[in-house]
């Protein structure tokens, strides 16, 4: 049986973010992010309506990296599919389950690509990626309508009581199986929480200079150790540099150590290393993994995974990951927009996928079904994700069975965009001993309070 609602209103608004400390990946430095918030309205067979929220940064540099169309154009172009979500949810008025909008919202988005670029004069196209990162907020403020229209979870709507089966959408081998089947039956009571380690990030408190932040919040990573108890750390490394992200990731790794040892070191530390597809190929990770092995055992044992080491090309590129992943699990990101990517990525070799809510909650749950048919493994992770974004972020953490919790590092990055909602849920926004407490996410929808 599927449980039907209709989409009758939907809106966005746009904000402004300075980031507390600049943030270096990639191909670059990000001083400022945009957020997006979408509402929409939907209503059931019998007239009654329910509201929905989601929100997600439109981050343009992890999206849309590029060196011939200027960031105010990018972001320009990313608001103009923002916008088309909103109109074309509005007018469209689109009737089925959460899970077949949000799966129509993804198919029309490539248009929306194409008119953006061609309204822009862009001088190249619009990737769907950004197209999805754009429109994300709308797909999860329909499954956070959804579920409090029938006063639920979100998380309990996946069922044969309620959803279609996943073969409408992943194809036969899918048929008779439901997304519930790959979801918890209740919100985990703590989540770990991962910290970014930015390239330009302070690992001791006497590299701490005039110039950095004079607050309430740390600065090196030894004082956020000490205040939040941290184990699991995501290291941003140059992908260009073997000598020096080995070096990096060791020095983390000995800081994290001596600072958790200070502490009565209860947790092992987990790492993970992401260079944003800046290593040049297979090969180049086999070295920084070799290397690492070789000269900080601790830290390569320490290792969870790699993420998105190589160009996001699947198709382009075609290069057998195994002898990395062999050595260490690597995990496909921004190399994946379709949820049918995967089979191409694991065809290649990749060990699972990094899970962001900004390619979509619909696509989110789909990929965690093929990933966990495939026999592959999957993280969750963020755009820095703040407010209802982050609570949307640990919920899914909270319901699913990722490797070791939830990137959350809007506490660093922009901690001003938490403070409502910290003062409402402070449990949920205050680490301890490393994790968060779920109890005060809400029982509807997404979960936002």
């Amino acid at each position: 049986m599927t449980t039907a609602c209709r989409v009758v209103d939907a809106a966005v608004a746009f904000e402004d973010l300075a980031l507390r400390v600049p943030l270096r990946f990639g191909t670059g430095v990000v001083e400022s992010t945009r957020l997006a918030t979408a509402r929409v309205t939907v209503e059931g067979d019998g007239g009654r309506r329910a509201d929905g929220l989601g929100q997600i940064l439109l981050s343009e540099l992890w999206s849309f990296p590029s060196a011939r169309v200027e960031r105010p154009l990018r972001l320009r172009a990313m608001e103009r599919v923002a916008r088309w979500a909103m109109g074309w949810l509005a007018n469209e008025q689109p009737r089925g389950h959460a899970l077949e909008i949000g799966w129509r919202l993804k198919g029309e988005t490539p248009g929306a690509c194409r008119e953006a670029t061609e309204a822009l004069a862009l001088a190249e196209p619009l990737p769907l990626l950004a197209g999805l990162v754009a429109a994300s907020p709308f797909d999860a403020a329909v499954h956070d309508a959804f579920g409090r229209l029938l006063e639920r979870s979100a998380y309990d709507c996946y069922g044969p009581d309620t959803a279609p089966d996943l073969g409408v959408f992943l194809g036969p081998a899918f048929g008779g199986r439901y997304a519930a089947e790959y979801l918890l039956p209740a919100y985990r009571p703590r989540v770990p929480i991962w910290h970014l380690v930015g390239g330009l990030d302070k690992l001791r408190e006497s590299e701490v200079g005039a110039d950095d932040p004079r607050d309430a919040l740390p600065v090196s990573l030894e004082r956020w150790i000490e205040r939040e108890g941290l184990f699991c750390l995501k290291v941003k490394t140059t992908g260009y540099d073997v000598d020096a992200d080995v070096r990096r990731v060791a020095d983390v790794y000995e800081v994290a150590t001596r600072a958790l040892e200070s502490q009565g070191g209860r947790r092992p530390i987990a790492l993970s290393v992401d260079s944003n597809e800046q290593t040049e190929n297979v090969a180049a990770c086999v070295a920084f993994l070799e290397k690492l092995r070789r000269e900080h055992a601790a830290a390569f044992d320490a290792l969870l995974y790699l993420e998105q080491p190589t160009g996001r090309d699947l198709r382009g590129r075609a290069e057998d990951v195994r002898p990395a992943a062999r050595l260490k699990p690597v995990l496909v990101d921004e190399a994946v927009a379709e949820v049918a990517d995967l089979d191409l990525a694991y065809a290649l070799g990749w060990s699972g996928v990094a899970l962001k809510t900004c390619k979509g909650h619909t696509a989110t749950l789909l990929s965690i079904a093929k990933t966990v048919a495939a026999g592959k493994v999957y993280s969750v992770q963020d755009l820095t994700n703040p407010a209802a974004a982050y609570m949307h972020s640990v919920g899914l953490a909270a319901r699913t069975n990722p490797l070791r919790g939830v990137e959350a590092n809007a506490r660093q990055f922009i901690p001003q965009a938490n403070a409502e909602s910290a003062r409402r849920c402070p449990a949920l926004f205050t680490v301890r001993d490393g994790e968060v407490s779920t109890e005060e996410i809400g029982p509807l929808g997404l979960g936002r309070s």
